[in-house]
């Protein structure tokens, strides 16, 4: 392994540390804000654990992805970044844009792991894209489940 390889490699896992770190401590804090104006009903909470629990799932990604060299693994913070960006998206008007630093900095590190590894970006792209279309069906699905009077 040479030595751009080695540091480029400690660049992509410090990177999606802090993405975690940022996620985490965002998360935290909307939770404290939300709680103090009202109790936290089941939705927002659920939304704030699936953030936190995807950063965890592209952190993995990262400091798993030459361990294994599965597909899925590689995949991993691409599907981060389309989730997050999916929930940027459809949060705009409230607190998705908190979130936008966090999926940049998935974005920035799944490029450079993706490049050190060799994988296509093309196609791991299309994995990005293909978990912010199912996040976003998912989060139009449990809005109808839960607030059927709700207008999209």
């Amino acid at each position: 392994m040479t030595t751009n390889t080695k540091s480029t490699r400690s660049l992509e896992r410090f990177l999606a540390g802090i993405g975690t770190a940022v996620c985490l401590i965002v998360c935290v804090r909307i939770w404290q804000v939300l709680n103090d104006q009202q109790s936290m009903w089941p939705l927002p909470s659920l939304y704030l654990l699936e953030m936190i629990a995807m950063s965890f799932v592209g952190l993995f990604g990262i400091l798993q992805g030459d361990a294994a060299r599965a597909a899925l693994v590689g995949a991993l913070p691409w599907i981060t970044i389309g989730v997050l960006l999916a929930f940027v998206v459809l949060g705009a008007w409230s607190i998705g844009f908190l979130f936008l630093p966090v999926a940049l900095i998935f974005l920035i590190t799944a490029i450079l792991a993706d490049r050190r590894r060799g994988r296509n970006l093309v196609v791991d792209a299309g994995v990005g894209i293909a978990a912010a279309l199912t996040q976003v069906a998912l989060m139009v699905a449990v809005i109808r489940l839960l607030y059927p009077d709700a207008v999209l």
